[in-house]
């Protein structure tokens, strides 16, 4: 049995990246609670490999056109809608198993709230000894809205660590469902309850010297399933917060952050050398906005990293994205060293204007000489883009997309979507342009129809599925796939090709689209079938591809 079970709740999702799941932040205030004195375990509900697939929510109808039919070749979009994780009955009877005095339930982000509300409430059907506190970007951002739900006792604001034990100090001892005191309450940073008809919110709660995780904090985390290649892939937290302003960002110095704040180098590295004594470590991800914002930190870090894994091969990541002016020649021969292989590189735009807009710095000049000595290094990139945001139109992001078909580099397109906390996040409310409901405020349900149309952001999302999947030929074959003639396309239309192959049928596909831009998707009986799209965005695409895209 345990004082405090926290929890990463199930979602709802066309997808999940797993090695990004880790349940990193509750093991850092399982750590401050267990050193508080409190036994503590997680509940990590995404650590299982099944998943079920669900109705599309009633709201979601304007993504069947585009998601609702299988299509199996390599540049499609997504399809099944799936409950990711174990059932909310299984969880609470979990809970139940533990008894603790104490839940918390991570609410990280907006369009997976509902999951964390039904949580609470299986929670506290089955076990209503608990008190339920719940934490999280999204129960930061909106504090009075997640009281409003009767299931949630309490809520903390900003980062979990220090409030956690102060509230546990609070209620441990306490008769299950016997509230403290309000002015016990009160002294509790980034608390938020009830009182009577009123909701109390104390300012968020931020970290001066953030810390990781100790040992007994990792022993928490299910290890055995966040594997790659047979060995623990593990998560690094190595700073939080950011010092820029970008207008789509939540963690920018224009939020409710506490600004930008590095762990001391040797903190990190005793950390990853903790981990590594107990598990055979094959890929670290660094979850940090600016990982190699200070040369000399980042230099020591990476050098430390070296001594740690002497011999042995671990490939490390950055996945949140790298600032391209904070990298030069001698931070990347030390990131190669020391195990990156691929450079996941933050752009926004090519468009100065776009830039601007999104009052995100410059980086272009500084991004080609990446991939420059990236090249020399033999290193892979990943360039990030971000379209369909307000005011940008669909032009802007067609023109990124053909910028980055000419250099080395695969493009990572996102589709906008408002973060809460974020500026951007305020001109949508202002302009009326927020999704209707909470769930719809991701990628994937192309949120936000402003100077780009729907139609245009899932073609442009299309397109970059395409352009990588170009580059990856050209890699393998120097030139582009041939085109075909429109009466041989009429021909292969009419036809069912029973159970083609699915790299054939994406070729085959392929080659229609470069005759007449017209998207393609087959499904496994063989059946070929039209995308919705727009015209005019993808003969431009076509007409783009004057000279072949860069190989990877």
């Amino acid at each position: 049995m345990a004082d405090i079970v926290l929890i990463a709740p199930p979602i709802r999702e066309f997808y999940l990246t797993k090695k990004r799941t880790i349940p990193y932040g509750l093991a850092c205030i399982a750590t401050q609670l267990e050193q508080a004195g409190f036994s503590c375990t997680i509940i990590d509900a995404l650590a299982r490999d099944k998943s079920k697939i669900i109705e599309y929510p009633e709201h979601f109808d304007h993504l069947i056109p585009h998601y609702g039919r299988t299509d199996l070749t390599f540049f499609s979009l997504f399809h099944h809608y799936r409950h990711f994780g174990y059932s909310f009955e299984h969880i609470a009877n979990l809970v139940r198993q533990e008894k603790p005095f104490l839940v918390g339930i991570s609410a990280l982000f907006t369009p997976y709230f509902r999951q964390a509300l039904d949580t609470a409430r299986a929670v506290k059907l089955f076990w209503p000894n608990a008190f339920i506190v719940l934490g999280g970007h999204h129960a930061t951002q909106f504090p009075s809205h997640c009281l409003e739900n009767k299931e949630i006792d309490f809520l903390i604001q900003g980062e979990g660590e220090a409030p956690m034990v102060q509230l546990a100090r609070v209620l441990k001892g306490r008769a299950p469902g016997t509230l403290p005191h309000p002015d016990d309450l009160i002294q509790i940073s980034g608390i938020g309850f009830r009182q009577g008809h009123e909701i109390v919110l104390n300012p968020p709660s931020w970290a001066d010297c953030p810390h990781g995780l100790d040992q007994t904090a990792m022993d928490k985390i299910d290890w055995h399933f966040y594997q790659r290649n047979k060995k623990a892939a593990i998560t690094i937290v190595a700073s939080r917060g950011c010092p820029f302003s970008c207008s789509y960002c939540a963690v920018s110095s224009s939020s409710n952050y506490a600004g930008f704040r590095m762990r001391p180098v040797k903190d990190v590295l005793d950390e990853i050398t903790l981990q590594a004594k107990s598990k055979q470590i094959g890929f670290i991800d660094f979850e940090d906005e600016n990982l190699t914002l200070k040369k000399s930190w980042v230099l020591e870090l990476l050098g430390g990293i070296r001594q740690i894994f002497k011999g042995q091969e671990t490939e490390l990541r950055a996945m949140n994205g790298l600032f391209p002016p904070s990298l030069d020649k001698e931070i990347l021969t030390a990131m190669k060293e020391t195990g990156f292989k691929t450079l996941n590189l933050s752009v926004g735009s090519f468009s100065a204007t776009q830039l601007k807009r999104f009052k995100r710095p410059d980086v272009r000049e500084a991004h080609d000489r990446v991939l420059d000595m990236a090249r020399e290094l033999d290193m892979d990139c990943v360039s990030y883009l971000l379209g369909a945001a307000p005011g940008q139109t669909a032009d802007t992001t067609l023109n990124d997309l053909l910028t980055l078909a000419a250099k080395r580099t695969i493009a990572g397109l996102s589709i906008y979507y408002p973060a809460p906390g974020s500026s951007d996040y305020a001109l949508c409310e202002r302009q009326r342009l927020l999704p209707h409901d909470f769930s719809l405020s991701r990628s994937t349900a192309f949120p936000v129809v402003d100077t780009t149309s729907r139609l245009e952001a899932v073609t442009l999302l299309r397109l970059a599925r395409i352009l990588n999947f170009l580059k990856a030929y050209v890699d393998q074959h120097g030139v582009l796939p041939k085109s075909l003639r429109a009466n041989h396309i009429s021909e292969i239309e009419n036809s069912c090709h029973g159970e083609l192959d699915r790299y054939k049928a994406s070729i085959l596909l392929i080659r229609m689209f470069l005759s007449d831009a017209v998207p393609r998707g087959m499904d496994y009986e063989g059946r070929i079938y039209h995308h919705p799209h727009s015209r005019e965005l993808c003969k431009k695409f076509v007409q783009g591809l004057v000279q072949p895209p860069a190989a990877v």
